[in-house]
């Protein structure tokens, strides 16, 4: 007889559900959201366990490390197949969560989803705490210009280095607005300082990086692309073929056919948001600012005349259509 688990993870208390392989529950309780608590409760009666199973989310990785460490045969599930099953119990609590999740592990109707080193969640760590104060530095100066404009004071184009020159010419004086600004300014060039100081990690590490130094010899890769690629991928063994980095990326088109309806979609978007942005500019600066020719530039190239002619061949008809309605 084979053993199946499913784990509905929540912050205090994990719930856990074992049935064997007629679908039959054996087995329900709840455990500490601990590995080795959770592995104390699964080892105590001895079962042959086929599979574990416990959907992605934030506390997944350690709790996937930690049973794997204790020799459990445990895989982390793809959010949106296991919401999909799940979504047809009418009624939606912890411990129906994780008899649904046992019996997804086991009739195999689950994605995989693979689990990062500990290496690379570190270093994206990095990289999304530097984005992170990008962004909350970007939100004060918005939050400056946004405030200055009610009094008609307008910052105009200015560097990053001059922005907080600009700010003092302009509310130099008027105490009150001094009193209420000045504290923003002060909480800008503590960001940026800080910001700086990852930055220049971010270039130590990649500057003695053998993968991130060949990946950045590739027309329009930097220092982030680079390093943002290399985490998301992690192990590239992971993947059969080349053409799967896509489709994990999220960079592959959607596809609806049914019936007599037979068409692709815009990309699916699934995957790592960061490496896809970064991949994007990337794709723009080789397409737009260098000036090399390469094979990859000219396939690029190619791409972009043919969606070009798509795009013209549909407004055409659009237009035409519109002049046969008028008339």
């Amino acid at each position: 007889m084979s053993y199946f688990v499913g784990l509905d993870v929540s912050l205090d208390k994990t719930s856990i559900c074992i049935v064997d392989n007629n679908g039959n529950i054996y087995l329900e309780g709840e455990a500490e959201t601990d590995p080795n608590a959770i592995a104390t409760f699964l080892q105590k009666n001895d079962l042959p366990l086929t599979l574990i199973g416990l959907e992605a989310g934030n506390l997944s990785s350690w709790l996937y490390t930690g049973l794997a460490e204790c020799d459990l045969p445990v895989v982390c599930l793809e959010t949106r197949h296991a919401k999909a099953a799940l979504k047809a119990q009418n009624v939606k609590t912890d411990r129906n969560d994780a008899r649904g999740l046992a019996q997804i592990v086991r009739t195999g109707w689950f994605k995989e989803v693979h689990i990062k080193s500990i290496a690379s969640q570190k270093l994206r760590v990095l990289l999304n705490s530097r984005k992170l104060l990008l962004n909350k530095r970007l939100e004060i100066d918005g939050q400056i210009r946004g405030t200055l404009k009610v009094f008609g004071l307008k910052v105009g184009k200015v560097t990053v280095s001059s922005y907080e020159i600009r700010i003092h010419e302009l509310i130099g004086g008027d105490t009150e607005l001094e009193a209420y600004i000045y504290p923003l300014l002060a909480v800008r060039q503590s960001l940026l300082e800080q910001c700086h100081v990852l930055e220049k990690m971010v270039l130590k590490y990649v500057k003695h990086d053998e993968v991130c130094r060949r990946l950045m010899t590739i027309p329009g890769v930097g220092v982030l692309t680079a390093l943002a690629f290399k985490t998301t991928i992690d192990n590239p063994l992971r993947f059969q073929k080349s053409k799967d980095v896509g489709a994990a990326l999220g960079l592959t088109p959607r596809k609806y056919a049914s019936g007599e309806i037979d068409y692709n979609g815009h990309i699916t978007k699934c995957g790592d948001v960061i490496v896809r942005a970064h991949l994007y500019e990337a794709a723009s600066v080789l397409l737009c600012r260098s000036k090399k020719q390469t094979p990859l530039r000219a396939w690029g190239m190619r791409i972009a005349r043919r969606s070009l002619r798509g795009c013209g061949a549909e407004i055409g008809r659009a237009h035409a259509s519109y002049v046969a309605g008028w008339n």
